[in-house]
């Protein structure tokens, strides 16, 4: 290694505390967004406490594949939430924002799995199908270029594609599911919108059509995104290149549409488990409209 790269990296002086965007440059921003929203914080740390210390009063019963189901994806939505939280504090706030549209699909995928066995099934059998479409994909002579056959080795090293394909197969049979085969004998794989629809929430509907839209330009890295990222003339030139703090859509409404899906989310939790208890969602919800109100973000009722 060259010597002064060396000395430079020991010497730690390649912090991402010190260069970039979480320089000294943000300290301001995080200051002033911090006392913008000083209250918001503390219910999203309180509101966070609460669900942290309440998941370990509900109790699922071993041979309870529904349950199972809800519980899992209740699981993954607490670290997204409180992600959100991490990132939004430190002036990311187009990420977190990102991961609202996350925290979305799981309340989604939560509230499609309380309708029944059918649709806690029918989403398990997402994942069969997705790995049913990889080998497929791997084992097509068209893709050889792209899957050699080292990587196919790699893949089908303890069972064959026929083999592989078979079991999944089987495991889709198994799992006894209306409605999962095409006139072909083909498994379709359940949209989130056709997940939607089959909820049939006014409010998620709602959020569907605006926010997660909205969110997914940036998700994708869409055109769209130029707004945040460069500012033109009214004659369409180029007049400035945005970077860092200087781009981030820091408005409170992320923060709000995640503690709106996190109150959305006990509710199916509470319906199907009959905990956390109805007192503390309301408790809850109610100091969440109230804060929505105060700094003037719509908020729709809990149906």
């Amino acid at each position: 290694m060259n010597i002064l790269w060396e000395e430079f990296i020991l010497g730690n002086k390649m912090t991402i505390n010190k260069y970039g965007f979480l320089g000294k440059e943000i300290k301001q921003y995080m200051y002033n967004l911090e006392k913008q929203y000083k209250e918001v914080f503390d219910f999203y740390i309180k509101f966070n406490h609460f669900i942290n210390k309440s998941k370990y009063n509900i109790k699922i019963k071993n041979s309870d594949f529904q349950g199972a189901m809800i519980i899992q994806t209740f699981n993954k939505s607490l670290t997204t939430f409180q992600a959100i939280y991490c990132l939004y504090k430190h002036y990311l706030c187009n990420n977190a924002e990102n991961l609202c549209r996350v925290l979305f699909e799981e309340m989604v995928n939560i509230g499609y799995c309380t309708l029944g066995i059918n649709e806690a099934k029918r989403y398990y059998s997402l994942q069969i199908i997705n790995k049913l479409k990889f080998i497929n994909t791997v084992n097509q002579p068209e893709n050889k270029v792209f899957f050699t056959e080292h990587y196919k080795e790699m893949i089908f090293k303890d069972h064959s594609y026929d083999e592989t394909k078979r079991e999944l197969l089987k495991s889709l049979s198994i799992l006894d599911i209306k409605d999962l085969f095409d006139k072909n004998n083909k498994p379709k794989a359940i949209s989130l919108e056709e997940r939607i629809d089959k909820i049939g929430s006014r409010q998620i509907n709602h959020y569907y059509l605006l926010f997660y839209r909205i969110a997914s330009v940036g998700v994708h890295s869409l055109p769209e995104l130029s707004g945040k990222y460069l500012k033109f003339n009214q004659e369409g030139l180029l007049k400035e290149l945005r970077w860092g703090p200087g781009a981030e859509n820091c408005e409170i409404s992320s923060i709000f549409a995640s503690i709106h899906f996190m109150n959305i989310i006990l509710k199916y939790i509470h319906n199907y488990f009959g905990y956390p208890k109805q007192k503390d969602l309301v408790r809850f919800w109610e100091k969440t409209s109230e804060l929505a109100y105060k700094y003037e973000y719509f908020i729709e009722n809990l149906e």
